[in-house]
């Protein structure tokens, strides 16, 4: 069974799964709605009964004190269903999330540990090798322990986000010299997959976490790089009576409306992740978003035009 017919059957087996603990949940929340309403009607029909010698006005008093009792009991108990159904439905999306995330770090270490493989075997077996040959294999094997390098500190400055151990450290910066070599570093890294379009207003300052400032970045544009295919990509930071906007566009296919907070959620992917091609863990956006908030700027996504994504990032000026 190859990975597509093994991805496919698991996939399969989990909404069994689901679509059976979903049909349990409503069978048990239909028994006993069933079961309470056939207890109020006998409770109701045993006061009627009990007090028929008193008179029609006390049987209606205790049918009403009933039906009042009831229906609070009915009221709590239909919140306790409501917040049970939707735990339930975060547990199923968390794990979803959390399967999607192991699926893609697995290609993410799986890919890089092979390259490395490759080339050293290759430098350790092929000991007369030309030197552009040798050079090549040496910056190919360096370029994936760097893939590497960046996908563990993800993983590791999500933790720490997560649990609350990073605090910006916000200083006065110009920030159009720190974008300026932040984009250096990206045009030698993305050279070749992606035209990268640089336009940074000159003299800009303000106060930021330079290592966080950093990591929005390079997040926002790994995100549209990988996105964007052949088309190009545009960074710019401008200064507005607003603030200090920092804005990176694509031309890819874009990101629906509904799915525009949902690409902020940690391990959240657009897409099946049994059938993806593309690279990512599902954490660039959500550490850059995480840092956004703690650096007390607004982040907001709108279509690109002709098509693709823009993602707007306001710093206080």
């Amino acid at each position: 069974m190859n990975n597509t017919a093994a991805g496919s059957a698991g996939k399969t087996g989990r909404s069994r799964s689901e679509r059976r603990l979903a049909l349990l949940f409503y069978l048990l929340t239909a028994y006993i709605l069933l079961q309470f309403t056939w207890w109020a009607y006998l409770l109701i029909d045993l006061n009627k009964k009990y007090y028929f010698n008193e008179g029609s006005e006390a049987v209606r008093l205790k049918v009403l004190m009933v039906a009042g009792e009831g229906t609070v009991f009915l009221v709590f108990l239909l919140g306790g269903i409501y917040i049970m159904q939707r735990t339930i439905r975060k547990e199923i999306s968390l794990v979803r999330q959390q399967r999607n995330f192991l699926l893609s770090v697995t290609h993410e270490l799986k890919t890089p540990v092979a390259a490395i493989k490759l080339c050293l075997q290759t430098l350790q077996k092929r000991v007369g090798l030309a030197p552009e040959k040798r050079h090549t294999l040496e910056n190919t094997a360096v370029e994936n322990t760097e893939r590497l390098h960046n996908l563990i500190d993800n993983v590791l400055l999500a933790t720490r986000i997560e649990s609350g151990q990073d605090v910006v450290q916000k200083q006065t910066v110009d920030l159009s010299k720190l974008t300026e070599q932040l984009c250096e570093g990206l045009l030698k890294a993305i050279a070749g997959s992606t035209e990268l379009k640089v336009k940074i207003e000159k003299g800009i300052s303000t106060a930021v976490d330079p290592q966080a400032f950093e990591s929005i970045l390079v997040n926002l544009t790994e995100n549209a790089v990988k996105y964007a295919g052949k088309t190009a990509v545009e960074i710019k930071l401008s200064s507005h009576r607003e603030g200090i906007l920092l804005r990176v566009a694509d031309c890819g296919p874009g990101i629906p409306p509904d799915q525009r907070k949902k690409v902020f959620d940690k391990f959240y992917r657009m897409g099946n992740e049994e059938t993806r091609t593309g690279k990512g863990t599902g954490l660039g956006l959500f550490i850059a978003k995480e840092f956004v908030d703690l650096m007390d700027a607004r982040i907001e996504i709108s279509d690109n035009d002709p098509s693709g994504a823009v993602f707007s990032v306001w710093f206080k000026p």
